[in-house]
């Protein structure tokens, strides 16, 4: 049988105290005697006594809940960032409250009014459509990343992913390469479509064509899109994912096409989540610090929490070189 929580009753019979004395203690508005103070610090730890969150907000008016809003649990991209920024709460007394939007704009406008109604005091946004119109009224702090949001109370931790886009295409047509796709998505925020842009820019300057198909950043998404671009672009040499998850289902349609990877179709991906080391060959692609940008957003949301103004760094993205590319000649 699980042992009963201690109660702030039991508390004050230990210390020889009011529950109301300890109630002042442990908020720390106590006018009482330093003896007092320590007979209820002392009492505490014997009993292993920790406040309730849920009586803690009845009495002070707060919900000590924090918002994250982001586009799937099931994400190797979102999944990592949001351990790390949860963890970055564990020495605070806010909590986490995550909903998942599924990539729809009625979902996200949906869970937006499931945590307002929940009181939460900080929201924190991770690749969601959402725009400054849904957002503007909040009232509380708003953290965001993979798009921009803007207010008195709204800051953007932001990448540049249209210059680290525009660079891992410069590096397939360096290359040689100058039959190249780009796999991109209707779903997604800002850095998807920056991809895009960065594309395209390569694309351009380099007088090529650009060869645009449409997935939906998943891995079935990337499968079908592949064999879109092979049905409008037969003679593709070079893929360049939107992210890695789109590379992992165009690999494997490759694969059942008999095209090898790098020998007949080289392939980047953008992320760098976990698996991309380890597929057959090993993918290039462009690193995000997914760690770091996790930490970040912790970090920057335990100073709101505390009424004071963010620092968001400069993080970079960059391209890791493995076995998917290939060097082709005319």
């Amino acid at each position: 049988m699980t042992k009963a929580r201690p109660t702030i009753a039991e508390v004050a019979r230990r210390a020889g105290v009011s529950p109301a004395t300890v109630s002042r203690v442990l908020n720390g508005t106590a006018r009482v005697s330093p003896e007092k103070v320590r007979a209820v610090l002392q009492a505490v730890e014997e009993l292993g006594y920790a406040p309730s969150p849920l009586a803690q907000g009845l009495a002070t008016g707060r919900s000590y809940a924090v918002g994250i809003l982001l586009s799937d649990f099931a994400s190797p991209f979102f999944g990592p960032i949001l351990e790390a920024l949860t963890l970055e709460l564990e020495a605070t007394p806010y909590r986490p409250i995550a909903v998942p939007g599924h990539w729809s704009l009625v979902r996200e406008l949906e869970a937006l009014e499931f945590l307002k109604a929940h009181r939460v005091e900080a929201l924190v946004l991770l690749g969601t459509a959402l725009d400054g119109e849904a957002l503007g009224e909040l009232g509380i702090p708003v953290l965001a990343f993979g798009q921009r949001v803007e207010g008195p109370k709204a800051w953007s931790l932001c990448l540049d992913n249209q210059q680290a886009a525009y660079e891992a295409t410069r590096y397939l047509i360096d290359r040689g390469h100058t039959r190249i796709v780009h796999i991109s998505s209707h779903r997604g925020g800002m850095d998807v479509r920056d991809r895009l842009l960065g594309y395209r820019k390569a694309m351009r300057e380099a007088g090529l064509e650009a060869r645009v198909v449409y997935g939906d950043l998943e891995e079935e998404g990337g499968y079908r899109a592949a064999a879109e671009a092979f049905r409008r672009y037969p003679d593709t040499t070079a893929i360049f994912a939107a992210n890695d998850q789109t590379a992992f289902g165009a690999r494997l349609y490759l694969y059942e096409q008999g095209l090898r990877v790098p020998e007949d179709v080289s392939l980047v991906g953008f992320d760098d989540i976990a698996l991309s080391a380890y597929q057959i060959p090993p993918l290039t692609t462009v690193r995000q610090p997914i760690q770091d940008i996790g930490i970040a957003l912790g970090r920057a949301l335990r100073a709101v929490l505390a009424g004071e103004v963010p620092t968001l760094p400069r993080l970079e993205l960059r391209l890791v070189e493995r076995a998917s590319v290939r060097e082709v000649r005319a």
